[in-house]
């Protein structure tokens, strides 16, 4: 067990943390009231109203859904539900895309409406499956990293798909991706500190980081590329003068 504060490791019945004096949550997710999630008991509810109530209860009340979600129960339901919460911001997205071609640029740079669906309809499912294995593998990491976990790689996958609804809002017109995108990153901060006790910062950490890792990366990219470039253009200069 690790503090939630500085990541020492504490004894289980510890009040308070022997390093930075912080005081521990005795409440662990493992003895912490769960219960499958209303998409994990479709069977009785139904396959519209479980997914509803789970995109209601995980968008707009992350940190009591976390809090009960249980983090047993396989990888392939909350997959499942990325899939389809992923596809229909998608699609929704197509279909804007289609009524104002003119005005709201497919993701990729594709410019034939017609052709970007089919492309994005044939690639779509595969791209969500990697993108959402890909990122719970690079959360988990990094959290183990900084010291962050207190469950296995299926808790902090099950909360990288159960954020993966805010895809849904894909579908708002002109600005979806970067609301999506907040929105996913929010509730993925929100439910690993619920799921696996890390503090904000910790969680935010292994949230922000692999975006601040790419967006340095592409920096750093495009300084080398108009460096070359500058430079070819320096010497080419250089010769037309002589």
């Amino acid at each position: 067990m690790f503090c939630p504060h500085c990541g020492s490791a504490v004894g289980e019945h510890q009040a308070f943390c022997h390093a930075c004096g912080g005081s521990i949550d005795q409440r662990s997710p493992i003895d912490a009231p769960q219960e499958k999630t209303a998409w994990e008991r479709r069977q009785e509810t139904g396959i519209l109203r479980g997914l509803l109530s789970t995109l209601r209860e995980s968008l707009f009340s992350p940190t009591a859904f976390f809090r009960k979600m249980t983090v047993n129960g396989g990888l392939a339901e909350p997959t499942m539900y990325a899939m389809i919460t992923g596809m229909a911001g998608i699609t929704l997205l197509v279909v804007w895309q289609i009524l104002f071609q003119d005005s709201m640029p497919m993701p990729g740079g594709v410019k034939d409406a017609g052709r970007g669906s089919a492309f994005w309809g044939i690639l779509a499912p595969f791209f969500i499956i990697a993108n959402l294995y890909l990122w719970a593998g690079m959360l988990h990491i990094l959290l183990v990293m900084v010291r962050g976990v207190r469950q296995g790689y299926e808790a902090t996958f099950r909360v990288a798909a159960y954020s993966y609804g805010a895809m849904v809002f894909l579908a708002v017109p002109f600005c979806g991706w970067p609301v999506a995108a907040a929105w996913s990153a929010i509730l993925a901060v929100i439910g690993l500190k619920e799921v696996q006790g890390a503090s904000g910062g910790k969680a935010a950490f292994a949230v922000l980081f692999p975006a601040f890792l790419c967006c340095a990366a592409t920096a750093l990219f495009a300084v080398l590329v108009f460096g070359t470039l500058a430079a070819s253009f320096g010497a080419m200069t250089h010769h037309s003068w002589k």
